[in-house]
């Protein structure tokens, strides 16, 4: 099992993995972006974007059960990936690991003429979650319209009201800079009392309306 803790989600913190019926931390030095990007395809969290080391998210306790992991990137668990065995080195958590994937594994414009316009939704493990309008803006866009390939972002409307349907609603609001080349790569804060009352239309140029 894995998991990771005292981040802002289930999609960042520090990683934990459970063995022998006891959880406890990986150790490394040398953790790489490849060993990060095999824990948040494992967790169904997206991509890596960023690999850490010596703590981040805290110290973590118990053993340190893997060390020097050593991923292609391609594996579908974290022990399948080289290292010198379960528990082969007790190590301070000091060097406890870290990750933050991009914890949606993509996104899709849905009901608009074409796919370069419509309601904003991100892919969350199996389910499609709907964006709200008050958590994004217009560079937000740019980079939704620039992701999508659909040319430069033309507008974000207040689509449809929430009311009482009951779908799944992205928590987070996106704090795009503008030049980042996927959604997943922005900045983004969590709101659990900020209420959603629409959700966010983007229209980008390559629609034509």
């Amino acid at each position: 099992e894995l998991r990771l803790s005292n981040g802002t989600g289930p999609c960042s913190g520090r990683v934990e993995v459970k063995h022998e019926e006891k959880w406890g931390t990986v150790c490394d030095g040398d953790w790489t972006i490849e060993d990060a990007e095999v824990v948040c395809k494992q967790l169904r969290c997206g991509s890596a974007v960023k690999a850490l080391n010596q703590a981040p998210f805290g110290e973590g306790s118990g053993p340190t059960w893997l060390y020097r992991v050593d991923c292609r990137g391609d594996e579908s668990t974290l022990w399948n990936c080289s290292h010198p065995g379960w528990g082969s080195f007790h190590c301070p958590h000091y060097f406890d690991t870290g990750v933050i994937c991009s914890g949606f594994s993509g996104l899709r414009l849905t009901g608009g003429h074409t796919a370069c316009s419509g309601h904003l939704k991100v892919k969350q493990e199996k389910t499609w979650a709907t964006v709200c309008f008050s958590h994004i803006d217009f560079k937000t866009a740019s980079v939704i319209c620039n992701e999508l390939e659909c040319g430069q972002a033309v507008d974000i409307l207040r689509g449809t009201r929430f009311g009482d349907r009951h779908e799944l609603t992205w928590q987070e609001e996106f704090h795009c800079v503008g030049n980042e080349t996927h959604l997943a790569r922005c900045p983004r804060m969590l709101h659990h009392n900020k209420t959603c009352s629409h959700d966010a239309t983007v229209i980008c140029s390559g629609e034509t309306l």
